[in-house]
């Protein structure tokens, strides 16, 4: 007879690579294990393409130190990824010691969106760094590996380089009553303990009734903001946003678009917020 098996724990799992490591990306991941509570994982993929390179005698690197063209230090990119690695480790030790939540770290190498898509747990929370420049975020490599983290069965948080805050409203976009982003929302703002914005786009009494579960699940009336949207269209979200001081953004896959990865950037780049992509 054989035994059922038993079914993936649940963790936040925040992607790292050379030259992505940051400690902005990694505090959030941890606060977001301990607000949930769940593990935190860390995993660093090293990009096997990048040694293969430097073994390339035709290739150049400018070193603006020496004003010289010369061929890639094959030692010396290796040390610098054993660093990236080192250093990975030690701010993930560090903020999962300070928000106290149990964390593994692997070490991994393969192409990235084949390794995304292999890693990832349905149930699982993606935490991953948006790309520091713009031409960084429309490079070929980049846009697939983050486009097949939404294409898997794990939510996806992006977070930008640089926070407008670390306080605030948890605010949500609500489409339907049983809106998975309405639950993880109203979860994450109760633990928060901060204040809850439903951007809310559907019939009439949708308002109503998104803020009777949110209430039911335990936030206080007085906690719950209802705002009215036009549509959700990324803009029609930012538009909604205003004034507030939110420090996250929470919707459903598919809600704003198809395209969940050009959304959740746009929004972040935008608001200069996490952007939690929840799926179904």
């Amino acid at each position: 007879m054989s035994m059922a098996a038993e079914p993936q724990q649940r963790r936040i799992v925040v992607h790292l690579r050379y030259g992505a490591a940051e400690p902005v990306t990694i505090r959030v991941a941890a606060e977001l294990a301990h607000m949930l509570g769940l593990a935190l994982h860390g995993v660093f993929l090293q990009d096997a393409a990048l040694n293969e390179l430097t073994a390339l005698p035709f290739l150049r690197e400018f070193r603006l130190a020496t004003g010289v063209w010369q061929q890639l230090d094959q030692q010396r990119i290796a040390e610098e990824q054993r660093a990236a690695v080192n250093e990975a480790r030690r701010l993930l030790d560090e903020a999962a010691t300070s928000f106290g939540v149990t964390f593994l770290f692997d070490i991994a190498s393969g192409e990235p969106r084949a390794f995304v898509a292999s890693t990832s747990h349905a149930g699982d929370i993606i935490v991953v760094a948006q790309p520091r420049l713009p031409a960084e975020q429309l490079a070929h490599a980049t846009a697939g590996w983050l486009e097949t983290a939404h294409g898997c069965d794990a939510s996806v948080m992006l977070v930008p380089q640089a926070l407008a805050r670390t306080q605030g409203t948890i605010a949500a976009v609500v489409c339907a009553e049983g809106d998975p982003a309405l639950e993880i929302a109203t979860r994450l703002a109760i633990a928060a303990e901060e204040s809850l914005l439903l951007l809310v786009s559907g019939p009439s009494d949708l308002a109503a009734r998104a803020m009777a579960r949110a209430r039911a699940a335990g936030l206080p009336a007085s906690r719950i903001v209802v705002r009215a949207i036009a549509g959700t269209e990324p803009e029609d979200v930012v538009s909604g946003l205003g004034a507030v001081t939110e420090r996250l953004v929470v919707l459903t896959r598919g809600a704003c678009g198809m395209d969940d990865a050009a959304v959740s950037s746009h929004i972040a780049t935008s608001r200069s917020v996490p952007v939690l992509v929840v799926c179904h």
